[in-house]
């Protein structure tokens, strides 16, 4: 399990500046390795807790901030933490791990309810497809996932050289405010992100080519494959989650 860990403080410095920390709010920290980003938080933050799955980090950890009441570390796995445990609503600032980082965050995005936001340190090339547009190559069923529950704000970049070891790529902030109210209308989450995964199953191919799970529904009008008005002729990446929305809401009524 490798882990390349923050060594400058002035990132960590940038990173907490730009997450908006304040001295009256609770903060998530995940992966805080050597602590870099745990030693600022816990001067800035009303209480902070930490998880980290590493014996011998939690071991370092607990040496290092044990004189600090508003520290709280749990070794255990992110993936496996029920985070409802954290009771109030709290804000997540880390550096996450980059091998599991996706998993990790959408977990977070399964608990969001508890987070009045996310700002995480993260491959660049990852950020990149959470921050791709339509009709991007990045684009893709990631893009829509974080899209559709968050707004999406891509905060600094940070040079490969502020890690060690040093990566082999850069790495990029992001900040993600979940969405109080939902973007489109979803008649059926299930069938929405099963269309959505579908489309981009074989990124190159058209949708009529992807969506044939549904293909008794498609429609044939003037020569043109469509389902629901959409032209099947297009790729997944040229979709909106307006689109998709269209898409999923109709193959729904068709099943009830």
């Amino acid at each position: 399990m490798g882990q390349n860990y923050l060594i400058n403080e002035d990132i960590a410095r940038e990173i907490i500046y730009q997450a908006g920390i304040s001295n009256d709010q609770h903060v998530l920290e995940i992966g805080p390795g050597k602590g870099i980003l745990t030693a600022l938080l816990l001067k800035k933050a009303k209480s902070l807790t930490a998880i980290e799955i590493d014996s011998g980090l939690c071991l370092a950890l607990t040496d290092s901030f044990k004189a600090y009441e508003n520290f709280q570390l749990i070794q255990t796995d992110a993936l496996k933490y029920n985070y409802n445990a954290l009771g109030n609503q709290c804000q997540v600032v880390s550096n996450l791990p980059y091998y599991a980082a996706t998993h990790i965050l959408k977990r977070l995005i399964h608990y969001r309810e508890y987070f009045t936001n996310i700002t995480v340190m993260l491959q660049k090339e990852v950020v990149d497809r959470l921050v791709a547009l339509p009709g991007t190559r990045d684009y893709g069923s990631l893009s829509v996932f974080i899209q559709f529950y968050c707004e999406v704000e891509r905060l600094i970049e940070v040079s490969k050289e502020a890690f060690s070891p040093k990566p082999k790529i850069d790495s990029s902030v992001i900040k993600l405010t979940p969405l109080t109210t939902s973007r489109v209308k979803v008649d059926n989450l299930k069938t929405f992100f099963s269309v959505v995964n579908a489309s981009f199953l074989h990124k190159r191919k058209m949708l009529k080519n992807n969506l044939t799970e549904w293909k008794n529904l498609f429609q044939n009008q003037n020569g043109t494959i469509k389902l629901a008005g959409i032209n099947l002729n297009r790729r997944g990446e040229t979709l909106s989650i307006e689109d998709f929305a269209i898409l999923s809401n109709y193959i729904h009524s068709c099943d009830d």
